[in-house]
């Protein structure tokens, strides 16, 4: 049942240092941005005002959400607009506190445009450099290698990311029509990426049932899950979720928007954390959906029955270290904090964050059998 927020409580979410490890940042361009990529001469994108196109960012359900990322993609034309976008991406999220983001990008959503995934990559490089001198926010990238090309052109992309492995990207995903293109094609993709070094995520679990999730530990290899949300419909899936501790990148706003879930209040996360799964709090695409990273933890205070001594507040990751993307540098890592919530020992003790580090930061994940 959806109750009031104290005003304090809602200022101390708004300023607690957070992290985002499941958010694309197609998804995340702040609404000015996008809408000046938008109405460019020449481009006929059928919008004339900031209103109009909110208004175009609601959804029937997930396939229509897939068309309108599509339509959106269109106005992204340039490499400059890589830079522009994840500079204005980390600016607006470093306004909340967020301290440190492993974002999805979608190179291969623009091969129509004539644009490759080396320049791509490259531009968004140097707009997470200048967001980092200029916001102090960090930020490593996930190759998300859409599951609707398929694996022989996810092959191709993994061999374009690769040269910026430990360079900036840390990870491949599979993202996409998620029903229609099942991880287990995928195997090879991600034995491959394995053997370079990546670490490995997919979406599964969001628009499939747990059947997706299972496929994705036991064929993939994955080390987190992108939602998991219908984890709940088989409980052997809950119950190797629960061992293996494979880390959810939940994302309930996202959930609700798409029609995946009925509501904020049927969301699974308060199961799954009374249950005893790895779960995260993320806001997956946050302007398309228009919540942010604080409104996920509001909703789980305001809805979701969630108390702030539940939140794994301040994580920092002591006696760690994290590189810089462009150089020998290191970066004290208490900047780089994980709110994410761990459902044992909350709030007491908390071991660890499923954040993506560099191979050689740390010693390699346990891997499922």
């Amino acid at each position: 049942m959806r109750k009031d927020i104290p005003r304090e409580t809602r200022e101390f979410i708004q300023r607690m240092p957070k992290a985002e490890i499941h958010l694309h940042l197609e998804g995340a361009i702040p609404i000015e941005t996008l809408y000046g990529f938008a109405n460019r001469p020449g481009m006929n994108s059928g919008v004339s005002s900031i209103e109009e196109l909110r208004a175009k960012l609601a959804y029937r359900d997930f396939s229509h959400f897939i068309e309108v990322w599509t339509w959106k993609n269109t106005f992204i034309r340039d490499y400059a607009d890589f830079e522009v976008m994840a500079y204005d991406v980390l600016g607006s999220l470093a306004r909340e506190n967020i301290r440190y983001v492993e974002a999805h990008y979608s190179p291969g959503d623009y091969h129509m445009q004539g644009l490759k995934t080396e320049g791509i990559t490259e531009h968004i490089l140097m707009g997470v450099e200048r967001a980092g001198a200029d916001f102090g926010i960090r930020c490593e990238l996930i190759i998300d290698l859409v599951r609707d090309h398929g694996p022989e052109i996810g092959m191709i992309r993994l061999e374009e990311a690769t040269p910026y492995l430990g360079k900036g990207v840390v990870a491949v995903g599979i993202g996409g029509s998620e029903r229609e293109f099942p991880p287990g094609p995928y195997a090879d993709v991600y034995r491959a990426a394995r053997s370079l070094g990546f670490h490995l995520t997919a979406h599964a679990g969001e628009a499939a049932g747990p059947e997706y999730i299972r496929s994705a530990i036991d064929l993939l290899g994955v080390e987190r899950i992108g939602h998991g949300v219908r984890a709940r419909e088989d409980a052997a899936v809950v119950d190797l979720l629960r061992e293996s501790r494979i880390p959810l990148e939940m994302c309930i706003v996202s959930n609700v928007r798409t029609g995946v879930v009925g509501s904020v209040a049927e969301h699974p996360v308060g199961t799954y954390f009374k249950e005893g799964l790895f779960v995260t709090v993320n806001s997956d695409d946050p302007v398309m959906f228009n919540t942010t990273l604080t409104d996920e933890y509001l909703a789980l205070v305001g809805e979701l029955g969630f108390s702030l001594g539940c939140f794994a507040v301040l994580i920092s990751l002591r006696g760690l270290f994290f590189h810089s993307s462009d150089s020998g540098t290191r970066i004290n890592a208490d900047q780089c904090t994980s709110a994410f919530i761990r459902v044992s020992q909350c709030p007491n003790r908390i071991d660890r964050s499923g954040a993506y580090l560099s191979r050689r930061e740390r010693s390699p994940p346990d891997r499922p059998p």
